[in-house]
C-alpha cells in the first residue's frame, strides 16, 4: 500500500440510509468527537478499555493526529460516524496486516443512536472499502462475548464464527474472553 493514495472524501455508506455518513477523521472533528465520547462515557466504558476517567480532549487530539498519519500511509482508517450532520460514533480498520492482507474492525455508537442499524451499514461500508479499495483479504471483528449488542453486527453481515479467545481482553479490573468473527474477499458481497 502506497502512501498519499487517500481515498475520496466523505466515504458514503452503500445503503438506502442518506442520513449518515463516515468521514475519514479530521483534525476538526476533535471538539465534536470529544463531546460524543464524553456524553457517552458510562455506556463506552462497559467494552472499551481506552474510556478512563482521565480520558480527556487532549487524548482525543493525539488519536486523531496518530489516525491521520496512518490514513496518509494507507495502514489503517479511521472515520467518524456522522448521523444526521452530528457525530454520532466512530468505525475504522485497525493497522492493516499488508503481508497478509488483514485487519480488523473497532467501532463505537452514541448509545441515543443504537439499535437503529446505523453501526451495522457504517460496517457494510467499511469492510465493502477494506475489501474493494484497500485489497485486504480477510477482515476480523473481536467483540467481548458479553457485549451481545457488538456481536449481534457480524452475525447480521454474515460473518463466520470462528471461536472464543480466553481472556484476549483485559477490560479496567478483569479479563474478558473475545468472540472472533471473519469475513473473506471471496465471500462479500
Amino acid at each position: 500500500m502506497e502512501p498519499g493514495h487517500g481515498l475520496p472524501q466523505p466515504i458514503r455508506l452503500i445503503t438506502d440510509d442518506p442520513e449518515t455518513v463516515l468521514d475519514p477523521v479530521r483534525v476538526e472533528d476533535v471538539p465534536e468527537l470529544y463531546a460524543a465520547i464524553d456524553r457517552n462515557r458510562t455506556h463506552l466504558r462497559e467494552w472499551l478499555p481506552w474510556v478512563t476517567p482521565e480520558y480527556d480532549i487532549g487524548h482525543a487530539r493525539q488519536f486523531v493526529s496518530d489516525r491521520i498519519v496512518e490514513h496518509d500511509r494507507r495502514t489503517a482508517l479511521t472515520c467518524v460516524v456522522r448521523h444526521r450532520g452530528d457525530i454520532a460514533g466512530a468505525i475504522g480498520l485497525h493497522t492493516i496486516d499488508a503481508l497478509n492482507r488483514a485487519t480488523s474492525i473497532g467501532y463505537w455508537l452514541d448509545e441515543a443512536r443504537s439499535g437503529r442499524g446505523i453501526m451495522t451499514r457504517a460496517c457494510r461500508a467499511v469492510i465493502t472499502c477494506a475489501f474493494r479499495d484497500y485489497g485486504l483479504h480477510r477482515v476480523e471483528i473481536r467483540c467481548a462475548t458479553g457485549n451481545f449488542r457488538s456481536c449481534a453486527i457480524p452475525r447480521r453481515l454474515g460473518f463466520v464464527e470462528e471461536g472464543v479467545l480466553r481472556q484476549a481482553g483485559f477490560l479496567r479490573d478483569r479479563w474478558v474472553d473475545l468472540r472472533v468473527f471473519s469475513a473473506l474477499e471471496q465471500e462479500w458481497r
